[in-house]
């Protein structure tokens, strides 16, 4: 039983039954389901709410030419090498002298060489949760510097809430998931802040992207993230149907344990689960082609912010990243806590410690790790019939970038790249629609929008970077600071 998103279904369906939270509703009737919505073109058929709460398919949108905005010139020389997105603003990497992007960078120039992998792992909300933004990154960047594969993946994606665009994951038997969302996990969320127990004979399948001529990409490198504990029986892992791992998950206390396989022989799809004697807990796997290429990590939490990350024990999550080692953390957050009252004073800057603890705890286990801090995108609010901007967004985004210069991090306004205040409105407004009437979800296409504009700033930034002497340049003495 999936009890974190059961909780999360049951607070969703009493912002239907109550007119006072009504503001945290994720979508009205007529909307596509946030998820279901991704998975599908614009131009496709829908599957949206009716006001009885059904699910249905409506007819495909017309298509019109999309709206343009007019926006003020940036100053910033990189600005002019970025492709237009109408009707997005296209906005640069702040990231002095490219020191909070360095290290990834330095992993991109080996990859661009076909020497190494660059990984990447962006954590967040349900933006990120449902891989719009990170499908369209993660794409752009495989592009160009290689595809070496889905990376990490949840073992508890719940197809109703989270979504990997180019994996198929296909749950066997009656699970019990717990996130950071709601708790439950004991302090241990691995990874992807998801923990999903198998029962006995249990398991979970993962089947691979599709390359461009409709072969599937082929794997090498394979993780399994496991728990062990009391009360847990065996498990077994398989690629491509061999078997490939399997052992007991029990044992006195409890902790963490890694199944790595560098040479996993080539697969196209892979599997873990629980034995006769389950029941067996694990965080995820681990999916790569072993070549050189990139891989964008989707870590997102529906519902999260910066204070879920309390919900993991110190220990347990340094440890979590510290295996991965990724080369780049990304951090999406703040969008679930423009109501708090920190952010209602002054200018909102009480609000950085929270974020920078996030930001600590996430960078605790790869310290040399580059860091990107991306603001919430634009979230409206309806008083008086009225749609606007909810008032303290523009703090929020002036305490991440603050807190971004503390910390040595790059930074990127994806508030700024939507237009800035009342985008949602104007973006809701165009046809085909490019935000819900929510006032605070893209649709599909608004996603993409947004991803290729981030993409853009990741390549423009390691263009200039290589421009400016790129891997001969001295590696910063602190890494990330600036």
């Amino acid at each position: 039983m999936l009890l974190a998103f059961g909780t999360a279904g049951l607070f969703t369906a009493l912002t239907y039954a109550h007119p006072a939270l009504a503001a945290f509703r994720p979508w009205l009737p007529g909307d596509p389901v946030p998820v279901f919505a991704k998975l599908l073109p614009t131009s496709a058929p829908r599957v949206v709410e009716s006001d009885d709460g059904q699910l249905t398919v409506a007819p495909a949108a017309e298509v019109v030419p999309e709206a343009s905005l007019t926006v003020a010139a940036s100053a910033d020389p990189l600005v002019a090498t970025l492709a237009p997105h109408p009707p997005g603003v296209p906005q640069p990497l702040i990231d002095a002298d490219h020191r909070g992007m360095d290290a990834f960078y330095r992993k991109l120039a080996l990859a661009e060489q076909g020497k190494g992998t660059a990984r990447a792992s962006q954590w967040g909300d349900s933006t990120i949760a449902a891989d719009g933004i990170t499908s369209t990154v993660r794409s752009r960047l495989q592009a160009r510097f290689g595809n070496a594969g889905p990376g990490y993946l949840s073992a508890g994606m719940d197809p109703r809430w989270s979504a990997r665009q180019d994996v198929v994951v296909t749950a066997h038997g009656e699970f019990e998931t717990f996130s950071l969302l709601a708790g439950g996990g004991g302090g241990r969320y691995g990874y992807g802040g998801v923990v999903t127990t198998l029962p006995a004979e249990a398991y979970v399948t993962f089947t691979g992207p599709k390359l461009a001529d409709g072969s599937k990409l082929v794997m090498k490198h394979f993780e399994a993230w496991y728990q062990v504990g009391p009360e847990r029986g065996d498990w077994w892992a398989r690629v491509g149907g061999r078997g490939i791992g399997s052992g007991s998950a029990l044992a006195d206390g409890t902790g963490d344990r890694w199944l790595v396989k560098d040479d996993a022989q080539g697969y196209t799809s892979a599997s873990v689960g629980a034995a006769a004697s389950g029941p067996v807990t694990f965080y995820g796997v681990v999916m790569e082609t072993g070549g050189p290429g990139v891989v964008w990590d989707a870590l997102g939490v529906v519902g999260v912010g910066t204070r879920s990350f309390t919900q993991h024990g110190k220990t347990h999550l340094t440890n979590q990243v510290s295996h991965r080692s990724p080369d780049l953390v990304a951090v999406m957050l703040g969008g679930n806590e423009l109501g708090l009252p920190v952010l209602g004073k002054g200018d909102g800057s009480e609000y950085i410690p929270y974020y920078l603890e996030a930001i600590h705890r996430l960078r605790a286990g790869a310290p040399n790790s580059s860091c990107l801090v991306i603001t919430p995108l634009d979230q409206g609010t309806r008083e008086g019939g009225a749609a606007h901007t909810k008032p303290n967004l523009s703090r929020a985004v002036a305490a991440q970038q603050k807190a971004a210069a503390q910390e040595g991090c790059a930074f990127w306004n994806a508030w700024a790249a939507m237009g800035g205040d009342g985008a949602v409105v104007r973006w809701g407004a165009m046809k085909p629609a490019l935000a819900w009437t929510d006032l605070l979800h893209l649709s599909s296409a608004g996603q993409d929008i947004i991803g290729q504009m981030l993409a853009d700033a990741i390549v423009a930034g390691f263009d200039e970077w290589k421009a400016k002497g790129g891997a001969t340049r001295p590696v910063p003495t602190a890494p990330g600071a600036l």
